[in-house]
């Protein structure tokens, strides 16, 4: 099971689909609904501000996906590509591939889902 827990619903479009189409001429396979509450990255600042050419820079590390629920058997979760990069010992995580796009682009969907390791 393939659960979107993106703030966007996840349109996902046939193989052969082009990487730009006008919305609504190409049919998704399927659509995965919205989640509500997405994992966020949290972060933690790392000593005080100092000035580069008059603008404040603040180190800082991010840390896992805040609300990323536990691993489960057969369990697949959509999420944005940096909660998966910051959590790459994962391997229940996908992110949008292949990502199909309108004429402006603006992302539609995507073709494939693809797996950080």
């Amino acid at each position: 099971m393939i659960v979107n827990l993106t703030p966007h619903p996840m349109h996902i479009y046939p193989a052969d689909c082009p990487d730009r189409i006008v919305p609504g001429t190409v049919d998704p396979l399927v659509v995965l609904p919205a989640y509500d509450r997405p994992p966020r990255l949290g972060e933690t600042e790392l000593g005080a501000a100092r000035p580069v050419d008059g603008v404040p820079v603040v180190d800082i590390r991010f840390g896992g996906g805040e609300g990323l629920p536990e691993p489960g058997p057969g369990v697949w979760l959509v999420v944005s590509r940096p909660v998966a990069m910051v959590n790459r010992h994962r391997c229940d995580l996908l992110v949008p591939h292949h990502v199909v796009r309108d004429l402006d682009g603006s992302t539609l969907g995507c073709r494939a889902f693809g797996r950080p390791l």
